[in-house]
Formats: structure tokens, C-alpha cells, sequence
């Protein structure tokens, strides 16, 4: 709720969702700006969406009935937006479908189709066939549309990477991972810079002085090389820290890179002290982020052998959030 005030003040069209339960923490915090459900929504969500005033997204020929069943008994108006497939395969209405959506639609005046929408499968590789092959089935559906005088007021497909590659963006975009500051790719560092939102912060709650040959942690996979001083950060894959970065994580301790050593645990983790002078417990530790992206999501998440928006949506809701600015 927190970052939807910032795009409140920033003067966005709206708000793009998952669940109903999102946008009912949105209206009761007073956000009145549209809210579209990208995925589509279940058949029993009808009246609640209606009373949210969320826009509905029909993303096959199901939902529109389901949709059509319910202003009908109702006997009420709603606008809605169209998800289509162009070829990424996940959510959309089939191409082949479109058009018995169409003499649906044209016959159904309760009904207002005032958005068509795509998803990208690779928009950061402009040159990419699938990538051309879905700008191209976009325009496609765009026209036949319009020959039967069905003409949404926005179009929108362009994500993160989208809106940074694509020459053509549509008249509304849906940034995601840009908007807390990471890069949908490495590539588009070169043409655009963005500031991480977003700092994880520990202290230190146990400091373990341990000899050579001595274990620690689950497994155990780590045996100590030679005397070794161990920070237990009270932190781990309970939290959203991911186990992946068992013995390849990194954080950063009083200007110094300190490595994450041994299994990541469910509520701890440990970092190798040894190079680091006199360590205290409860000194502050930086997990990710940092002012100066001291330890860059993109880099931590490449060490997990996964992606910086596995890395945020990890982030559980045990971690106390401080906002600031």
C-alpha cells in the first residue's frame, strides 16, 4: 500500500492486481484509480469486483460468459479490458476465438470493451522472433476490431522491459520490477538507470569463534579451513532469504563484502567474520540493497541461480518494513 501511495502522488492511471483482496486494502485506504485484475478473476468474485469498481480482464471465452451471465441478472453496465494470446501461452484469450468474441460482444450492450491487452514473453529482445511474432498478432487482433467498429480507448502490453526496448508501448504501460529499482535485464543497464527502493537490513545476534576441522550448521556443509569467526544473522529461508544462497551469499559489514557460509537455515543464516575487527553482537548487517547498492539484487539473485523478482516476492511478511521519503 505503501508504494501505491507513492504512484498515487506520481499520477498513475491505475492499478494492476492479482486478487480481489488487494484491491479491497486499496478502496478502503481511499485509492479511487481504476483497478484492472491481470490474470482474470473466478466466477465468484463477480459481485465483489463490482462493488470495488475493480475493471474486469476476460482472458477467454469462459470469463466473458461467466461476465455477460452476471451484468444480465444484474441488469448493470461494466467496461472491461480483453487479455489476448498472442503467443506467449499463459494467460489470453486464443486467437482463434476472437471472433466469436467479437459477434459476442457486438450483440451484448451491457458490456463495453474499453481495453485490449498482451504479455510479452521476452520484450527485452526486440529482434526475437516470438517477440515479433506477437507485436505482429497484437496489430492483428487491433485490426479486426476496428473493422467491426470496436475501438478500445487504451492498448496497453509493454512491462518493464517493454516500455525500456519496445518502440511501440501502446497509450498505457505496466512497469513492475522497474519500479523497485532492478533491471528486467542486464542489458538495460546500458540505456537506463534506476535507483533500488529497497534495503534488508539484520544485526548480529551471535558471534561463534570456531578451530579448524570444526562444523557448522545444518548438513553440515561447511568445515572450518582454519580459525574462523561466525556472525549468526537471525535471518534465513522462513523470511524469504533463499536457501539457494547457501555458501554463495554475500552481505556487507562495516565497508567490507562478508560471505554467507554453510545452510541457510529457516530463521538464521551465518556470515564469515574472520577478516573483520572486533565484530559485535548487534552491530547492523546489510542483506540487500544498501544506499550505494552495496549488495546489488541482480547479483545476489544471479548467485541463487534465479532472478531479482524471485528475490522480492521472497521477502516475506516476517520482516518488520520501515518506509522512509
Amino acid at each position: 500500500m505503501e508504494v501505491a501511495k507513492v504512484l498515487s502522488k506520481e499520477g498513475v492511471f491505475g492499478f494492476g492486481l492479482s486478487e480481489p483482496e488487494e484491491a479491497l486494502i486499496l478502496r478502503n485506504n481511499g485509492f479511487s484509480q481504476p483497478i484492472l485484475l491481470l490474470s482474470g478473476f473466478e466466477k465468484d468474485w463477480l459481485p465483489e469486483m463490482y462493488n470495488l469498481k475493480i475493471i474486469p480482464v476476460v482472458t477467454n471465452l469462459f470469463t466473458l460468459e461467466w461476465l455477460c451471465e452476471f451484468v444480465r441478472k444484474k441488469n448493470l453496465k461494466w467496461e472491461f479490458h480483453l487479455k489476448v494470446d498472442t503467443g506467449m501461452h499463459r494467460f489470453g484469450l486464443n486467437l482463434k476465438d476472437l471472433n466469436t468474441f467479437i459477434e459476442k460482444i457486438k450483440k451484448f450492450s451491457l458490456l463495453k470493451l474499453t481495453g485490449v491487452m498482451t504479455h510479452f514473453s521476452c520484450s527485452e529482445n526486440l529482434e526475437h522472433e516470438l517477440t515479433q511474432l506477437q507485436l505482429k498478432n497484437l496489430k492483428k487482433v487491433l485490426e479486426k476490431l476496428k473493422i467491426n467498429k470496436i475501438l478500445p480507448k487504451y492498448v496497453h502490453f509493454a512491462n518493464s522491459g517493454g516500455i525500456i526496448f519496445l518502440p511501440e508501448k501502446g497509450n498505457l504501460v505496466r512497469p513492475g520490477i522497474s519500479l523497485y529499482g532492478s533491471y528486467p535485464c542486464y542489458k538495460a543497464k546500458e540505456l537506463i538507470r534506476l535507483y533500488p527502493v529497497m534495503t534488508l537490513k539484520s544485526k548480529i545476534a551471535e558471534i561463534k569463534r570456531i578451530k579448524k576441522g570444526d562444523y557448522a550448521g545444518y548438513g553440515p556443509n561447511f568445515k572450518a579451513k582454519k580459525d574462523t569467526i561466525l556472525g549468526l544473522i537471525p535471518v534465513g529461508y522462513g523470511d524469504g532469504y533463499l536457501r539457494s544462497l547457501s555458501n554463495k551469499g554475500f552481505a556487507y559489514y562495516r565497508g567490507k563484502r562478508v560471505s554467507v557460509i554453510g545452510n541457510v537455515s529457516m530463521k538464521a543464516l551465518y556470515l564469515n567474520l574472520t577478516e573483520i575487527e572486533n565484530p559485535k553482537i548487534g552491530d547492523e548487517v546489510i542483506l540487500l540493497g544498501g544506499e550505494n547498492e552495496e549488495v546489488p539484487v541482480d547479483e545476489l539473485a544471479n548467485l541463487a541461480g534465479t532472478i531479482s523478482y524471485e528475490l522480492f516476492c521472497s521477502l516475506g511478511k516476517t520482516i518488520p518494513k520501515e518506509y522512509k521519503n
